[in-house]
C-alpha cells in the first residue's frame, strides 16, 4: 500500500498482500479477528494484531474509556 518493506501478510484478505505494520493497523482497525503471519526472514509465522497495535475496546462506542 505505502510502498515500505512488508513483512506481514493476512490469511483471510483476498491475495494475502504483503503489508508494513502501519499499512496493516490501518487496513485491519475494522477487522480485528482477520489472522496474519510476520516474516521472520525464512519463512512466515503466526503473529497477532496486537503486534501492530490493534486494540479492541468494548463499550464507549469502541473508544477508549474517557
Amino acid at each position: 500500500m505505502c510502498g515500505d518493506g512488508g513483512i506481514w501478510r493476512c490469511t483471510n484478505c483476498l491475495g494475502c498482500p504483503l503489508l508494513c505494520a502501519s499499512c496493516c493497523r490501518t487496513t485491519h482497525r475494522r477487522l480485528p479477528y482477520h489472522r496474519v503471519e510476520e516474516w521472520k526472514g525464512d519463512s512466515f509465522e503466526p503473529g497477532w494484531l496486537s503486534s501492530v497495535g490493534i486494540e479492541i475496546h468494548l463499550g464507549h462506542l469502541g473508544e477508549i474509556c474517557p
